[in-house]
């Protein structure tokens, strides 16, 4: 078998033990003498254990400290409650060490009772508590110590200074009233939040307020919290001058792009009265000559009418080229007119009508336009004029889309061609929308169409599209465009209602 191995130790080891421990251990019997007493409470006491075995406290220590000492270890050995004190030892012999006793009844199997008592030196540990003292009343943060009671226990000056008050005067009301919070739940609700402090000369203070809440900090003591005050003025007011210099450099940035759009807007106009100059001179110079032709043209007509020569195509194509040219001529002061619009309250449905009714003729028959107008007899500020060159414009461009121009026979991919134009009436708005079925715009030529001078045709100058988006700025509006490959195509005219109309550059 296995030998089992030593369990017990000797008396001579475990007294060793004892003697060897860092804390101070003695045994009284029930009369309250000694009848133990390791090294180190013997060495506190500053006797041998000879000297002390049989003895009692009043032996040893001045009779206030047996007195005190006495009544404490009766109150043990009678009620047998463990008892935990911070004590001062004073013995005879002159030492003086602060102690923190244990003193608890122990009652062996043979009926006898023995007090036990330990004693650990609390030198080092009052040392830290004022080295921690000295901290908490230099560190830049204001310290208070609050207990259950409502009563201070500690506070640090510059936590006096920030509430202006003193020590005799510093309650916790003060405090609560301080950081505007209910005495009934601060400090005890472990918290942390910002309040302003206002001093009797009308300084403000922004702090920073922290409660650990109650805390049990000693055995057998009543609860308290610790509250921090940290003073975050600067940091708040720093924090308020990053955001003013955010502000400002956003608010810097928006007048550098609005400056930057006032300087192209300038060159714009620079450019566009240069155009608008060099337009009508070409204007006139072109439309006299082609006046002369038109004439011309008219007069051969005329006269080899019935002849059988066969030159009425002829005739026709100098007709259309005359047209075409006059229409050119007409889109470039469109687009270079720098005029004001001149509007004027009007029933926008039957004007619209009227101008879809005169320019339906001029178009191709095979083409069929409808019309839902919703504005009513509600009146609306338009400039009659402009306006007229945007809508014609507009009806142009989806005929031609969908059946080409006059200079060869309409050719249709599909049947059944149709624009349908609409108003609607809003709260801010009148909206005047042109809707086509023919083969739409893709996505690329989308994005261009606005371009001046960039235009898909052969015969054309690019304008057309600008001219118009002219138009609706100048009476305050705009124009948009929506399109999906062969799914036609919708040009939607935005008029304000009220809004004044925007000055022509």
């Amino acid at each position: 078998m296995k030998e089992q191995p030593e369990t017990s130790l000797s008396k001579e080891i475990l007294l060793q033990i004892l003697d060897n421990l860092p804390t101070s251990i003695f045994v009284k019997d029930e009369n309250l003498r000694f009848v133990f007493c390791n090294k180190k409470n013997q060495h506190l006491i500053g006797s041998e254990a000879a000297e002390l075995y049989g003895r009692s406290d009043a032996d040893f220590y001045p009779d206030a400290n047996f007195e005190k000492f006495l009544a404490i270890d009766r109150q043990v050995i009678e009620t047998g409650e463990t008892v935990r004190v911070e004590e001062t030892a004073m013995p005879k012999s002159g030492m003086s060490k602060p102690v923190l006793t244990h003193k608890s009844r122990l009652q062996t199997a043979d009926g006898k009772t023995y007090l036990i008592g330990t004693n650990s030196d609390l030198t080092e540990i009052k040392n830290r508590e004022e080295q921690y003292r000295a901290l908490a009343e230099t560190v830049p943060v204001g310290v208070m110590q609050v207990e259950e009671d409502g009563r201070v226990s500690f506070s640090n000056p510059l936590l006096l200074a920030y509430l202006q008050t003193d020590v005799e005067s510093l309650t916790h009301e003060t405090l609560c009233h301080a950081v505007d919070k209910r005495p009934d739940i601060f400090p005890g609700e472990a918290s942390r939040f910002e309040s302003t402090l206002i001093h009797s000369d009308g300084v403000e203070r922004r702090v920073l307020v922290i409660s650990s809440g109650w805390l049990t900090l000693a055995k057998g003591k009543k609860r308290s919290a610790i509250v921090s005050i940290v003073d975050v003025s600067e940091n708040t007011e720093l924090k308020r001058i990053n955001e003013e210099v955010l502000r400002l450099n956003q608010e810097l940035a928006a007048n550098m792009k609005k400056l930057e759009e006032a300087q192209d807007a300038l060159v714009k106009k620079g450019r566009m009265e240069q155009m608008g100059q060099l337009t009508a001179t070409i204007a006139h110079e072109l439309r006299n000559p082609l006046g002369a032709v038109r004439t011309s043209v008219f007069l051969m007509e005329r006269k080899l009418k019935d002849k059988g020569l066969g030159v009425e195509q002829q005739l026709q194509r100098i007709n259309n080229g005359v047209v075409r040219c006059d229409n050119i001529i007409t889109q470039l002061l469109d687009f270079s007119r720098t005029r004001n619009v001149k509007c004027e309250m009007g029933n926008l449905d039957q004007w619209l009508e009227a101008v879809i009714e005169e320019e339906s003729k001029k178009l191709p028959a095979a083409l069929q336009i409808t019309c839902d107008f919703g504005v009513g007899d509600r009146l609306v500020p338009f400039d009659g004029a402009r306006l007229q060159r945007a809508i014609v414009n507009l009806l142009s461009n989806a005929s031609e889309a969908m059946l080409g121009n006059g200079d060869v026979a309409p050719t249709m991919a599909f049947t059944g061609p149709e624009i349908c134009v609409s108003t609607i009436l809003s709260d801010k708005d009148v909206i005047i929308r042109i809707a086509d079925n023919g083969p739409g715009i893709s996505a690329e030529l989308l994005a261009k169409i606005r371009e001046p001078l960039f235009t898909t045709k052969s015969f054309g100058t690019g304008l057309g599209l600008p001219a118009i988006e002219q138009i609706a700025a100048q009476h305050g509006g705009r124009l948009e465009i929506t399109s999906e490959l062969g799914a036609g195509a919708v040009f939607t005219l935005h008029l304000p209602l009220f809004a004044s109309v925007e000055e022509a550059a």
